[in-house]
């Protein structure tokens, strides 16, 4: 017995892997359902184990946070304690959650488009990526790497470094300098003429070539590509977006075949910052983005489940899908197209009196204009119109008392700014593919009223476009359901 209890006492005791405690990561929907979070997430322990002392502090250990995803934190006074929510605004994207405590990284929010991930892919790419996510100088984000699509900063990423190539010059060039051993070309000439004559025999002019900021740029650029094609492999066979994305990065590479990949480092990107004659604008973007490769900040790095913190304010996407459709549009009938983002529809307020916390300006998102036509359009990313079906997208005007009111007030004030024998004032809001589709069939994606004042006729119209393209529809045709605005300017272009 005593030899079996030895025995027993040799064997191996076999303790379980050590696994790292999984931080909470919550997700939301933009302009969705609010979402309770459970104190226990956050460590909230003791004898209180509620939100009831500690609801504060998480506010504001997190409020900047919150604040650039448009979250909005909301407390609620339940039977025995105090209920914490978050409620989603319009930008999706991942930020970091601290505790109330010690203020350290303890889980994360991701905010989904409630058009899917699958349905603002194509719209990126449709718009060549010009509404990227904002990449935010935040903590990384535990998990949320596994819940957002490698292409969300991938594509913006590829779009930076593919604009920096175009803009950068090709080749070595010819550095000139006096050296202790010879290198290159010896400028006997000079030797003769500088150091000889004041007797500097160990001191030598050359010539030769080195590798000058554009072919180092090139080099770091085939690195950085590298990295985010290699990212993307793993998801091109079940993400379209990713597919596209790495032949787009293999396309890039190509042109680069030339070149040997060279890691940068943050000095050097800092120097060639401050010393490379290029646009500004596309050379911060450019080093920005190999930056963030070089750091391994969840995009193309070592993080395998932690990604970056990153904003995308729906609004503007939609606001540019807009746009683009609207492009399409007037191309056809030769409308010219003026948008906000540019400056080119801003109309300044003067006061008579300082009014530093009053509107300055107004400025429309778009203006096309026609002959003597004139189509004003406010893009609105409105969540209500989502699902709206035939009948109820027909009554609408019922609603406009209640639910539009504010936009019918601002696209009209936009229209009055205008001059035109006619004013047509638009309201384009998202619609799920398959309810634009049913509209689509009938004629109804559009719907128009009138209005008279000044002397003039305005028309008022509410249009639908959808955010996801339904299969087989391209963006021109979604463009030709506009063209029921034009419908005065057809008649009295055949009246005349």
């Amino acid at each position: 017995m005593a030899q079996a209890r030895r025995a027993r006492r040799r064997q191996p005791v076999f303790v379980s892997a050590w696994k790292p405690k999984q931080r909470p990561l919550l997700t939301l929907s933009d302009q969705g359902a609010p979402v309770t979070i459970e104190p226990g997430l956050f460590g909230i322990g003791g004898r209180d184990r509620s939100w009831n002392a500690h609801a504060e502090n998480f506010i504001s250990a997190n409020r900047p946070q919150l604040a650039a995803l448009d979250v909005r934190p909301e407390l609620a006074a339940e039977t025995h304690e105090i209920a914490l929510r978050l409620c989603p605004g319009g930008t999706v994207g991942a930020i970091p959650l601290r505790t109330p405590d010690t203020r350290k990284v303890a889980g994360g929010v991701v905010v989904r488009p409630r058009f899917g991930w699958d349905g603002i892919g194509p719209l990126l790419q449709q718009i060549g990526w010009v509404a990227s996510p904002r990449v935010l100088e935040m903590p990384l984000v535990p998990g949320s790497a596994r819940e957002v699509p490698p292409w969300v900063l991938a594509g913006p990423v590829l779009q930076r470094l593919a604009s920096l190539l175009r803009e950068i010059r090709k080749g070595f060039r010819m550095h000139e300098e006096v050296r202790q051993a010879p290198r290159g070309q010896i400028l006997w000439q000079r030797y003769v003429t500088e150091q000889m004559s004041r007797g500097a025999f160990h001191q030598v002019p050359c010539r030769f070539p080195e590798l000058g900021p554009d072919a180092l740029l090139r080099a770091y650029l085939r690195w950085g590509l590298e990295r985010v094609h290699r990212s993307l492999v793993p998801y091109a066979v079940i993400d379209l977006i990713a597919r596209r994305l790495s032949e787009q990065a293999e396309g890039l590479l190509n042109s680069l075949k030339d070149t040997s990949a060279r890691a940068p480092d943050r000095r050097t990107l800092d120097q060639l910052m401050r010393g490379v004659g290029l646009p500004s604008a596309v050379l911060q973007r450019g080093l920005q983005a190999l930056g963030w490769i070089v750091d391994e900040r969840g995009l193309a790095g070592a993080a395998e489940t932690n990604g970056l913190a990153w904003a995308l304010p729906m609004h503007e996407l939609f606001e540019r899908w807009v746009e683009h459709v609207a492009c399409i549009w007037a191309r056809e009938f030769g409308g010219e197209v003026l948008t906000g983002r540019s400056d080119e529809t801003v109309v300044p307020i003067e006061w008579d009196r300082g009014a530093h916390g009053s509107l300055r300006s107004l400025v429309p998102d778009l203006v096309v204009r026609h002959q003597d036509h004139v189509y004003v359009i406010d893009a609105k990313y409105k969540g209500h119109f989502q699902e709206f079906d035939d009948a109820r997208w027909l009554a609408l005007s019922k609603e406009l008392r209640n639910e539009h009111r504010h936009d019918l007030h601002q696209v009209l004030a936009y229209a009055s700014l205008f001059g035109g024998a006619e004013i047509t004032a638009i309201l384009v809001y998202p619609m799920f593919e398959r309810t634009w589709s049913r509209l689509a069939e009938v004629g109804r994606t559009v719907i128009q009223a009138s209005l008279s004042g000044a002397g003039r006729p305005i028309r008022l119209a509410l249009a639908g476009v959808p955010v996801r393209l339904p299969e087989g529809v391209s963006v021109a045709t979604v463009a030709r359901t506009l063209d029921a605005l034009r419908a005065s300017e057809t008649l009295a272009g055949e009246a005349a």
